[in-house]
């Protein structure tokens, strides 16, 4: 029986655990559009960049693609339900009063760690979009993050003061 290269590939980065965050960015109504997104990566310092990855085939490519000014919210362990919302096209609107504007972007007004961030590079690599922003404002709070491990949520609590 022949392995289903795709299929173990997607097992075995699904070995690495991740935190989960949602990306916002405005669509050309000005409402807004948020997308769970687990791809997100520290990149530089200095500058402070970070980037993000965006599937080719992704009903809502063309808003984030576009977007020139888009926020960051790192969703907190009891955020799962957010997550599940924003990864579905269907449910993407974020009401009005669910976001806040944080350093030229909106997010959302729940998480552990915002980010407001300005379109800085896009480079294509295979079937995604390498999406770069550059940060331009930072802030996190404390309490525990939604995790994303082997296709299921979980959470990663504050660490025990004292511990390293």
């Amino acid at each position: 029986m022949e392995i289903d290269q795709e299929q173990e590939y997607r097992r075995a980065m699904g070995a690495f655990a991740t935190g989960v965050t949602v990306v916002s960015a405005a669509r050309g109504d000005g409402s807004l559009s948020g997308m769970t997104v687990n791809s997100l990566t520290s990149v530089s310092l200095q500058p402070r960049l970070l980037l993000w990855c965006l599937g080719d085939q992704s009903e809502r490519y063309d808003v984030f693609a576009g977007a020139d000014v888009w926020g960051v919210t790192v969703l907190g362990a009891d955020h799962e339900v957010l997550a599940r919302r924003f990864a579905r096209a269907e449910t993407e609107t974020i009401a009005r009063d669910e976001a806040e504007l944080f350093g030229d972007a909106q997010v959302l007004r729940c998480g552990v760690a915002h980010f407001a961030c300005r379109t800085f590079d896009r480079r294509q690599a295979g079937d995604h979009l390498i999406i770069v922003g550059e940060v331009l404002a930072c802030r996190s709070a404390p309490g525990a993050a939604l995790t994303y491990f082997r296709s299921r949520y979980g959470r990663a609590d504050e660490p025990q003061s004292g511990s390293k």
